[in-house]
């Protein structure tokens, strides 16, 4: 996560210098270093968050029918309960559709995103934002503060825009330029900063409306250096959106929200900044992601084509919407038991796992962060006992960004598999050689999508994994979809997935041994987990112990 550098020259008595400090002295200087670090990230967790009391409720504006997008919704789903959804499974098309969305946009955009980068894929968002305010759209954005470290000028320079508010989720009051002073206070400070939003939504004019897994970055939408995420997105259009809205609301009108002026100071006057956010977005840039980017803006779109020409082919379906409380970051403790859940705010979870047991025939869950627990892991024993075929796709060791995750869920490899499910891995050495097209050029290295599939008919989309830090910490939004065809377009995807990138988990004779192979039944791989490396290993063999599963 980190943002470029800049290299500065020393000054020039510097370029010789004497001798270095005794090697006692740097210690002292290291030690006085982290203990100020720890006592500020305390203080910082003390410090209170500006009072919104008095703040009044921000409604989403109502679609209207001077709307281009507002008669191309119409136009593409019936009127009524029904809604309209079209599969987003390409980065390159997530980011064409969003600016397509923004650039055609004349009333209102409504942006709530878990990471927003100020990398190239944001900035050009970013400017996308502007241009539209500049319109006469209203423009709320509501990003996660998790994140956002070295980036307050990019936003200051947005929220200085008229017509555009930027507000931060649950801020850090303090040490915002860095991402190790964040950590710090979150392992230190107060328990509320493990709690995040972890909420993908953009509503265009009240009319269309994306949801899903991705964030705003460039390894979501762009052959990244460092890997790229397969995911998933939905275009909603119908029925579904006023409820999707009425989600943002109240994520937006929550007292976890803060607009961006009572969390940063602003130095500058509203023009300077307007000024310094133009040189910043729209510099040249001849990187290689900046190339990609080009590439990638270049590239034709079918779904484009539909969205120009006002009207667009979707499933049409029932479907429901659900969020989790943004008070959920308050709680102490959630729970498995299911009028807990209730009562916690985790309505993603608990309306996910309500169709999971009325699986009848066949489930189908994929989720890069996969850590069961004791009581799913039963209730995957008892589907299998009613007849359910179970099969579960999640990111290996050598795939993962979240090596911790890992932990979790390599403690529960040999029950899931003593219940006959299916389980695969993503494989990067796989990944590589498949599925190019999924980001354009680019090396695909890691899952990053959500699904839940029952029976072919009914889908879950979203940004919920089936681990603890979804279901206790971070709020999610997901979509419940009742439609045997989107479900059998994302299965395909998915078995796609399986049978060109991932290796498959096996449970030797003696119940405890586990083995890979490539497909179902390919060549047998034996031994550790493939493609990583013993020091990989060794260090998560040590880190086991001392790791609490809940916050994994």
């Amino acid at each position: 996560m980190k943002g470029a550098r800049c290299y500065h020259p020393r000054p020039l008595e510097t370029l010789h210098p004497g001798p270095g400090p005794h090697p006692c002295q740097s210690r002292r200087h290291g030690i006085a270093a982290w203990a100020a670090l720890v006592c500020f990230a305390l203080l910082a967790g003390c410090m209170g968050l500006p009072d919104v009391s008095e703040r009044h409720w921000d409604r989403a504006l109502p679609a209207r029918s001077d709307s281009a997008l507002v008669r191309t919704a119409q136009a593409s789903v019936p009127p009524g309960e029904l809604s309209g959804l079209r599969l987003v499974a390409s980065g390159p098309q997530a980011l064409r559709l969003r600016l397509a969305l923004i650039d055609a946009a004349s009333v209102s955009l409504d942006i709530q995103v878990y990471q927003f980068k100020g990398d190239a894929s944001g900035r050009l968002l970013m400017r996308a934002l502007r241009d539209a305010a500049a319109r006469g759209v209203r423009v709320r954005l509501l990003v996660d503060d998790l994140y956002t470290a070295g980036d307050d000028a990019l936003w200051l320079g947005l929220a200085a825009t008229p017509g555009v508010e930027v507000r931060l989720f649950n801020p850090f009051m303090a040490g915002r330029d860095s991402h190790l002073s964040r950590l710090v206070e979150s392992a230190l400070g107060s328990d509320r900063m493990h709690r995040r939003m972890h909420n993908k939504l953009l509503v265009a004019d009240g009319a269309l409306a994306i949801a899903g897994g991705r964030n705003i970055a460039d390894e979501y939408f762009l052959p990244a250096p460092r890997g790229s995420y397969v995911d998933i997105d939905v275009l909603v259009a119908g029925a579904l959106v006023p409820q999707m809205a009425v989600g943002f609301d109240l994520f937006w009108n929550s007292e976890h929200a803060h607009a961006l002026h009572t969390i940063v100071d602003e130095p500058l006057a509203p023009a300077p900044r307007q000024r310094a956010f133009a040189r910043a977005i729209e510099a040249p840039c001849s990187s290689a992601m900046c190339q990609a980017l080009g590439d990638v803006l270049d590239g034709d779109d079918p779904l484009l084509a539909e969205l120009s020409l006002g009207r667009m082919a979707m499933h049409v379906a029932i479907a429901q919407v659900a969020y989790d409380s943004p008070d959920k970051i308050e709680n102490e403790q959630a729970s498995q038991d299911m009028a807990m859940l209730a009562t916690s705010g985790t309505q993603v979870r608990l309306l996910v796992e309500q169709a999971m047991r009325q699986a009848r025939r066949e489930l189908l869950i994929v989720s890069p962060y996969l850590i069961p627990g004791a009581a799913w892991v039963a209730g995957l024993a008892d589907l299998q006992r009613r007849g359910v075929r179970v099969t579960l796709l999640t990111n290996s060791l050598a795939a993962t960004d979240e090596p911790m995750a890992h932990l979790g869920y390599r403690r529960y490899r040999a029950a899931i598999l003593a219940h006959d499910v299916a389980l695969y891995e993503w494989s990067p050495a796989r990944g590589s050689r498949v599925l190019r097209e999924m980001v354009v050029g680019g090396t695909v290295q890691r899952l990053h999508a959500k699904a839940a599939i029952v029976d072919r008919e009914v889908l879950y989309l979203g940004s919920m994994n089936f681990d603890p830090r979804s279901r206790d910490l971070n709020t999610e939004f997901g979509l419940l979809v009742r439609c045997p065809a989107l479900a059998e377009e994302v299965h395909a995807l998915v078995d796609r997935l399986k049978r060109e990138g991932a290796l498959r988990l096996h449970l030797d004779a003696d119940g405890r041994t586990l083995y890979w192979t490539v497909g179902d039944e390919g060549p047998r791989l034996d031994g550790f987990e493939p493609d990583t490396d013993f020091g990989s290993r060794l260090l998560l063999d040590l880190l086991e112990p001392l790791v609490p599963e809940e916050l994994l």
